[in-house]
């Protein structure tokens, strides 16, 4: 015997008083199926079902057509007043739908008229007022500057001026940046002279110290002397007397704290890696030794500054020269030093090395307090004339101590010096991504 299957229909407490509303669980059939006396809470939240209404109204042409009527009379009634959407409606159209609904309409809701974008235009607001330029002038109004912290202008700063930089506190910020510039591949500058006893070592030690200290990146000093040198003794001591020979033999150095074990740190954060020359070692250091430490020094440190010997002619000097990007020629203001100088130039041309001869400058020292014999300004146009630069490097009673080189005891003279001499070879530095070639001089660049 069939049985007679009946629907017990769910009610809900009326909004604002008056009769229960009987409601229907949400089906496929969509708003069309819903008790007529629910139509206007639904037709109240149609705005809100953009998007959701197309596979509900698929689904609702199977339904009675008679509701359908009926639905469409209540909802026409409705359109008259503003009612808030039922909870019922919420579980039918989800909370996402209800932004669709605002984003296609939002005059609607918000009680103003959008502004439709013409075609081809874009709905964003009018850009106009950001212009760069505008941003520029902004900048330039607000932005902070440099104060001056010298002479008059830091006296008058302290008690309340903002006034900027004077002109020479500008050159030693464009010295700096000079001395900072970035270096695209590992560099190395040789200092030499053909003569000993003229401040060779000593220019190592404080133009080393100039880069380690103004420079982000990594300086190492090396003594390549293959006789008695003093570069150990200027700088900073290894505390186990470690040298440049002993590097080279050592096996298994990948990390850089490995190889930072073999160099000494002085005061200004510059590595120095002392020669291996002693009076018990039984041989000098070779131009082999030298390329195995320098090749392992080479990839960790971006800057080196090499000490070479006096000799142009023995194998760890010459290896010295043919490897290094930039040479510096020390020479004190006398006649003899000014020939030995000349005579290394006239060396470096005859042997090929042009472009170490191309990157060449002349550091004239003063070694003593009394004035020169010689004329500086006559070496400067001697060599002026081969176009070699030079710089001059004055005395320094610090320097002259013959001890550890602190740049903090530096006078101020001799500090610029340095300075501009690093500014100098600085501007030759490389600026443009080396090749991964060897080299006519038989390095990696």
């Amino acid at each position: 015997m069939p049985t007679t299957r009946m629907s017990v229909q769910p009610t809900a407490e009326p909004l604002s008083g008056g009769t229960p509303i009987p409601l229907t669980e949400p089906t496929s059939a969509g708003p069309e199926a819903a008790a007529p006396a629910a139509q206007p809470y639904i037709a109240a939240a149609q705005p809100y079902s953009v998007g959701y209404a197309a596979p509900a109204q698929a689904a609702a042409a199977a339904q009675d057509r008679t509701a359908a009527t009926q639905s469409q009379s209540a909802a026409a009634q409705a359109q008259s007043t503003v009612a808030q959407p039922h909870p019922a409606a919420a579980q039918v159209y989800p909370a996402q739908q209800y932004q669709q609904a605002y984003a296609a309409a939002p005059q609607q809701y918000s009680g103003t008229v959008a502004q439709q974008p013409a075609a081809g235009q874009s709905s964003l607001l009018n850009l106009a007022p950001t212009s760069p330029e505008l941003l520029a002038e902004i900048a330039a109004t607000k932005q902070a500057h440099l104060r001056s912290t010298q002479g008059m202008r830091g006296a008058l700063n302290k008690v309340g001026f903002s006034l900027g930089l004077s002109p020479a506190e500008r050159r030693i910020q464009d010295r700096r940046t000079r001395i900072r510039r970035q270096l695209t591949r590992n560099y190395q500058i040789a200092v030499i002279s053909v003569k000993g006893g003229v401040g060779r070592t000593t220019t190592v030690a404080a133009l080393g110290s100039t880069y380690a200290e103004l420079r982000a990146d990594r300086v190492v000093a090396v003594d390549a002397n293959p006789d008695f040198s003093d570069l150990a003794s200027r700088t900073s001591r290894h505390p186990y007397g470690l040298t440049l020979r002993d590097l080279a033999m050592a096996p298994q150095l990948d990390s850089f704290a490995a190889v930072q074990s073999f160099a000494s740190v002085n005061s200004a954060d510059l590595a120095v890696v002392a020669s291996p020359w002693s009076p018990e070692a039984a041989a000098p250091l070779t131009g082999a030794e030298y390329v195995a430490g320098v090749g392992i020094l080479r990839r960790h440190y971006n800057l080196l500054v090499i000490d070479c010997g006096t000799g142009v002619l023995d194998s760890a000097t010459a290896t010295v020269l043919r490897t290094s990007d930039a040479v510096v020629v020390v020479t004190p203001a006398t006649v003899r030093g000014v020939t030995g100088a000349v005579a290394t130039l006239r060396w470096l041309d005859a042997h090929g090395l042009s472009q170490q001869l191309a990157a060449s400058m002349v550091a004239i020292v003063h070694q003593h307090p009394a004035r020169p014999t010689v004329e500086v300004d006559k070496i400067e146009e001697l060599f002026a004339a081969a176009e070699r630069p030079t710089r001059t490097l004055p005395y320094d009673p610090h320097l002259a101590e013959g001890g550890e080189i602190d740049l903090r005891l530096l006078q101020e003279e001799t500090a610029v010096a340095f300075e501009e001499l690093a500014a100098a070879l600085a501007d030759w530095f490389p600026s443009h991504p080396a090749a991964t070639a060897y080299t006519d001089r038989g390095v990696h660049r």
